[in-house]
């Protein structure tokens, strides 16, 4: 990937699409470092997600996902992997796009579930139907992954390390043609 703007590539998408895999993935093909902003507010924070939500809420949690945006805004050659409700602040995508190239990894509902059924880490949907959080949820944050995305790219079959070929290969062809 060339484009003397925006050096960074940032995944976005739902909980449980691949964001992490298909980062680290495409962080080996394109020789570039990755990072994880969940991970990155953990070590921060020296906690869990979960916990964090549970000692201080979901609100103390944005705050310190904003801060972590703003920091990862400034790095150079990295694949980015966002925490699915990234898009709730719109200042996190004004940061992460100013060295960044965004993807929405779109993925259904089906896929999503499938990989998160068994999944008691997301304080989200901790103790409820999962099945109909992810839907609402989902239909809260669809049209804002739309809307900030450069690049939405359809994951539903494909295996990780395909979708991850697919993206360097797709951004090989656009930056090329620029």
């Amino acid at each position: 990937m060339k484009n003397n703007d925006k050096t960074n590539i940032v995944l976005i998408g739902f909980m449980g699409c691949g964001k992490t895999i298909v980062g680290k993935k495409l962080a080996k093909n394109c020789n570039l470092s990755f990072l994880d902003t969940d991970k990155m507010i953990m070590k921060s924070e020296k906690l869990s997600i979960n916990k964090i939500f549970k000692k201080f809420g979901e609100d103390y949690f944005r705050k310190v996902e904003r801060d972590i945006c703003f920091l990862v805004s400034s790095m150079k050659n990295t694949v980015i992997s966002t925490g699915g409700g990234i898009v709730k602040d719109k200042k996190n995508i004004d940061n992460l796009k100013k060295n960044g190239f965004i993807i929405y990894l779109n993925s259904d509902i089906k896929r999503i579930y499938d990989n998160l059924k068994y999944d008691n880490k997301r304080p989200l949907l901790k103790n409820k139907d999962k099945l109909y959080e992810i839907k609402e949820l989902f239909s809260q944050r669809e049209c804002l992954y739309k809307e900030y995305a450069d690049l939405v790219f359809n994951i539903e079959d494909y295996s990780y390390s395909i979708i991850a070929k697919n993206i360097k290969n797709t951004l090989d062809k656009e930056f090329r043609n620029r």
